[in-house]
């Protein structure tokens, strides 16, 4: 447990990760299911960013239906009287 009193410790900053190099040498290859994991992952994550752009999409939509309505209402109120 760190000492909190310590004033070379902050308890606000984040401790400092270690980043290690890569092992010498070239990269060891994937095999044929691992290889077709990372394609379907991939596949996946492009699919979770096209929803993510369908939702944003239908909510911009929505806003800008909403505001139309809201338009349309003050107009047909104000030509009312």
């Amino acid at each position: 447990m760190d000492d909190l009193n310590n004033p070379r410790i902050s308890a606000y900053k984040p401790q400092q990760r270690l980043l290690l190099p890569a092992p010498p040498g070239p990269r060891p290859k994937l095999s044929k299911v691992q290889h077709k994991q990372k394609e379907l992952a991939e596949a996946r994550a492009a699919r979770l960013h096209l929803v993510g752009l369908t939702s944003a999409g239908v909510m911009v939509i929505g806003l800008v239906t909403a505001a139309a309505v809201v338009f349309v209402v003050v107009l047909a109120l104000i030509s009312h009287h």
